[in-house]
């Protein structure tokens, strides 16, 4: 595998994917190491939903027609949830689940509380898309550790994208990632210097 430093040297925006697919264990095992990106209060605001085979034709349809998605190997929809107030039974199961004694999984569940329950549901999609993008930012890199391109499509049509997914109401579409094997030349990655982005304050 590589290493860190040469999986953010070598990962790129990939817009040409071969025709041709990656086992379906090696997304898998993809995703269950993306699930373990740190989140704000550990509440794990997210699920991933990946789509084959013929369905990326549609989900392609609804990125905009952009080919990347019909053409990839797997897609991965990422949803961020907002079932994450006192009167949701998710943040009591995801706070139980930490394995906490009684009285501090109370306290927990009640300080998270104490600021979820202030937000709207505009708000708690926007809560929960911040860590989202955390893990969005780690199943890139993930994915070209195991030399899987990728190219995160940010442009689709919302409310068919809702109805693709058809889960629950509390599951709202953030982002989308198309996985496969590139057909592309690379072009070398041009960034700006260290000391144009760096202020070091002693």
């Amino acid at each position: 595998m590589q290493s860190m430093k040469e999986i953010m040297q070598n990962r790129y925006s990939c817009r040409n994917f071969k025709d041709e697919k990656i086992a379906d264990e090696v997304v898998r095992e993809i995703i269950n190491l993306t699930r373990l990106t740190p989140s704000s209060q550990a509440l794990e605001a997210w699920k991933f939903v990946v789509v084959s085979g013929e369905l990326l034709k549609e989900l392609g349809s609804i990125c905009n027609n952009q080919p990347q998605v019909s053409g990839c190997s797997h897609a991965v929809i990422i949803l961020a949830r907002t079932d994450l107030q006192s009167k949701d039974e998710y943040l009591t199961r995801i706070i139980t689940s930490k394995k906490k004694d009684e009285q501090k999984t109370q306290k927990y569940i009640k300080n998270v509380a104490l600021k979820t329950d202030l937000l709207s549901q505009a708000e708690l999609k926007q809560y929960a898309s911040l860590q989202c993008y955390m893990a969005l930012a780690n199943l890139v890199n993930i994915a070209e550790s195991f030399d899987v391109k990728s190219c995160i499509i940010g442009a689709f049509d919302y409310e068919k994208l809702v109805k693709f997914v058809n889960l629950k109401e509390q599951f709202k579409p953030c982002i989308v990632v198309a996985l496969g094997l590139s057909d592309d030349v690379p072009t070398p990655k041009i960034r700006q210097s260290l000391e144009d982005i760096l202020v070091w304050k002693r």
